[in-house]
């Protein structure tokens, strides 16, 4: 026996784990350490990471840019508040919060037409316009249009707040033809905080087929044959049936009617030779018949030279010597782009009370030596009268607007008689 007691000092055997004569365990005793504590430190560390890192997802998934998508209306929230949001080719129906999914009109063969495009935004809450606000959280506002199959892609101007809409957000021209046929005209706006809004609505143009008489094949050469035409026209032709007259350069003397239907009419030149009439001119196209009159001479001693009861569209034409060169009455509007009014005691009157969608521009006219250039007599709607590229030179009165109507003459030129 090699081992002895760790206590008393007696002989043990090898495997004693006690002392028989003093029952001392003979196993020493080791030091236990406490477990070090960077572990737990390093478990809380760890559980606070996590912890901030889920915050941090749910935060990032809270404040990531939206998409919003819809048809022709849809609803945005920001910061707590919602507006809806709506397209339609309707100030009325806008306003109220009707949107408008799809639109079809008919154009008469080989016209060209344009159409406003209104976006339009409300309080969700309270239904009212709130388009001002709203505009100050976008960053742009952008449109685009989609042909549909066996279409024509549609042009556009880029959407602007128009005066002209007072109501709405924006307002987009859509310009088309006869043979447009259907496009999805889409809207894309981007807001400060990165979101996304998209809308869409569709305009289809139907085209109507129109009946051309040219004065090489058709005798108009007089103010008889001519009031020949137009009365055999009004009994064989339907109303619904756009009316193209190519007129020889022949001066018209008398007055002429141009009953119900869309017209073209369109003037020509031969050497010093122009269409002139001398006559009154009455266009008396109804349920939304309209016409067009381009390079054609309008010259008289007194009266009316254009007298228009349905929206008429003068292009490139001159009016020389009338009381009234061009009025629009009742439910009619008069645009002259191109023109040149002169010596006339008015020179273009409004007396309507009808407001058109369509675009009020009139550009590039030239109003000199008139007693007044514009008289705005009677004219509703918030259609503002643009004359940016028009002239006005040395007549009495520019413009006489006693409807108080809102014009645009920022871009037109007034001369006085020393300049």
């Amino acid at each position: 026996m090699s081992k002895k007691c760790i206590k008393c000092g007696q002989p043990l055997p090898d495997n004693a784990s006690f002392c028989p004569h003093c029952t001392a365990v003979q196993k020493e005793k080791q030091e236990i350490k406490a477990p070090k504590r960077w572990r737990k430190a390093a478990f809380g560390a760890t559980a606070v990471v996590v912890l901030l890192a889920a915050v941090g997802v749910a935060f990032s998934l809270h404040h990531r840019p939206k998409s919003y998508e819809g048809g022709a209306q849809v609803v945005y929230t920001g910061k707590g508040k919602s507006y809806k949001l709506l397209l339609n080719f309707s100030e009325d129906d806008g306003v109220t919060g009707h949107a408008q999914g799809e639109r079809t009109d008919t154009l008469a063969q080989g016209m060209e037409s344009a159409l406003p495009c209104q976006l339009y935004v409300l309080d969700q809450e309270t239904g009212e316009l709130a388009w001002e606000e709203f505009t100050e959280k976008v960053v742009s506002c952008k449109v685009d249009t989609k042909p549909g199959e066996n279409s024509r892609k549609v042009d556009y101007v880029e959407p602007v707040h128009n005066e002209s809409f007072p109501n709405a957000a924006y307002v987009s021209d859509i310009i088309y033809t006869s043979d447009s046929g259907t496009n999805d005209i889409l809207w894309n706006l981007t807001m400060k905080n990165g979101d996304t809004i998209s809308l869409s609505t569709r305009l289809t143009i139907e085209k109507q087929a129109a009946v051309t008489y040219f004065s090489e094949d058709t005798p108009m050469e007089t103010t008889e044959e001519l009031n020949a035409l137009l009365a055999s026209i009004e009994e064989e032709v339907s109303s619904e049936t756009p009316v193209y007259l190519h007129l020889p350069a022949v001066t018209y003397d008398g007055d002429i009617v141009f009953g119900n239907h869309v017209w073209g009419i369109y003037g020509s030149s031969d050497g010093d030779d122009v269409t002139t009439f001398t006559g009154t001119v009455s266009l008396r196209g109804l349920n939304g018949n309209y016409a067009e009159m381009s390079g054609i001479q309008f010259k008289g001693n007194s009266g009316i030279g254009v007298n228009a009861y349905c929206l008429t569209l003068l292009s490139k034409c001159g009016f020389n010597g009338w009381d009234t060169a061009a009025i629009a009455n009742n439910e009619a509007w008069v645009n002259a782009m191109d023109c040149t009014f002169t010596n006339n005691k008015i020179a273009l009157k409004f007396n309507s009370s009808m407001a058109y969608g369509t675009a009020p521009n009139y550009l590039n006219n030239t109003f000199t030596g008139n007693g007044t250039a514009v008289c705005i007599e009677n004219l509703p709607g918030n259609e503002v009268l643009d004359f940016a590229g028009s002239t006005f030179s040395e007549n009495d009165v520019d413009i006489d607007n006693k409807a108080e109507h809102s014009v645009d003459t920022a871009k037109a030129n007034f001369e006085t008689a020393s300049e």
